[in-house]
């Protein structure tokens, strides 16, 4: 476990950072659906709108710590980790450059320039804005990398939320759901459980189809690459994971469940009617993963009091209008059909 001196959630009661401690609040419908007691960590809270507050809050205030003078951070992002680069810099007194996708919604660059960044649009993927951003880069002596999910500190915010989750329970919760992309928010939340003593709480990674690199990696046996991503849910759009997302993903607590675009869509419709907050559907996945009835047959030995922790990692690519059009889409497409759910086999435990 880390220490107190170093552990970020330590600090936050002594300082302000780019991050906050959120709400873990216990839910009536969810619980049902479940047929044990299910928490919301809610995520959606922080200060750029999603759990990318905590760990590209923890990275940029790493490096205003560690290089005094002007600083302009520069972040490749599709949506909320820009979003996030540029809340903590302004937060911490610097300035900020997304480079996104030019398939990014006019709705998620608008809220990056409210918030004081600077956007450019540039490529058909996060690959080519990420390339970019390196040229942008070799042009600034005062430019710092604003990685989105691939990197120590990243990870190390994000494990901040488990310290909370762990606080606020008494102990470790008896399985964790959350959604994954590149792998930032699941490693935050493995090392977390790590660093706790508690590494066989089982974590159900959940994807979407169209976006599973992690479950394309599991199922081969190897690191690939996914061709494209083509699922709605584009915060979940990395078409490789991180390395370290890869690894940590092998180890045998690990639950991976592909979701359909129309599950994750009704996952946000539900979450709003039950619980009146409104997520993308890169969220909304994990609550599907509940409301579909996958948490009692991939983790079976929950019983009625067991704890269950689901992120409700947030995300800002959404709106009232975009929520009503995926109850019109996809409301008589959102079946429980043939779901795909791997248990990662201990012969692959790392």
């Amino acid at each position: 476990m880390v220490t107190s001196d170093s552990n970020p959630s330590t600090q936050l009661r002594h300082k302000n950072l780019p991050w906050i401690r959120t709400p873990l609040l216990e839910s009536n419908a969810l619980s049902k659906a479940a047929g044990c007691r299910v928490f919301m960590k809610m995520d959606m809270f922080q200060p750029s709108g999603s759990f990318k507050s905590r760990g590209v809050g923890n990275l940029c205030l790493k490096a205003v710590q560690s290089r005094p003078g002007p600083i302009r951070f520069y972040s490749s992002s599709g949506g909320n980790a820009g979003l996030a680069a540029v809340t903590a810099a302004r937060m911490l007194g610097h300035e900020a450059t997304v480079v996104v996708p030019e398939t990014t919604t006019e709705l998620m660059k608008a809220k990056i320039r409210v918030a004081g960044g600077e956007v450019i649009s540039h490529g058909a993927s996060w690959k080519e804005a990420d390339d970019y951003i390196q040229g942008l880069l070799e042009m600034d002596d005062q430019g710092v990398y604003c990685a989105p999910f691939d990197h120590p500190d990243i990870w190390e915010g994000n494990a901040t939320l488990i310290d909370e989750i762990i606080d606020d329970l008494g102990g470790s919760p008896d399985a964790i759901i959350a959604s994954v992309g590149g792998g930032g928010l699941f490693c935050g939340i493995q090392l977390g459980l790590m660093g706790h003593g508690s590494p066989d709480v089982p974590i159900l990674a959940v994807e979407t189809e169209g976006a599973a690199s992690l479950n394309a990696a599991l199922q081969a046996g190897y690191h690939v690459t996914l061709p494209a991503v083509t699922s709605i849910a584009t915060s979940l759009g990395a078409r490789r994971v991180a390395a370290k997302t890869y690894e940590l993903g092998q180890r045998p607590n690990v639950k991976s469940v592909v979701l359909s675009d129309a599950q994750a869509a009704m996952g946000c419709c539900r979450l709003m009617d039950d619980e009146r907050v409104a997520v993308e559907a890169a969220c909304g996945v994990s609550a599907a993963a509940i409301y579909y009835g996958l948490l009692g047959k991939v983790v079976p030995n929950l019983q009625p009091d067991s704890k269950v922790v689901l992120v409700v990692c947030g995300g800002s690519n959404i709106s009232v209008d975009m929520l009503a059009a995926y109850r019109e889409m996809y409301g008589s497409k959102a079946i429980i059909g043939e779901v795909n759910s791997r248990d990662v086999p201990s012969s692959h435990t790392s």
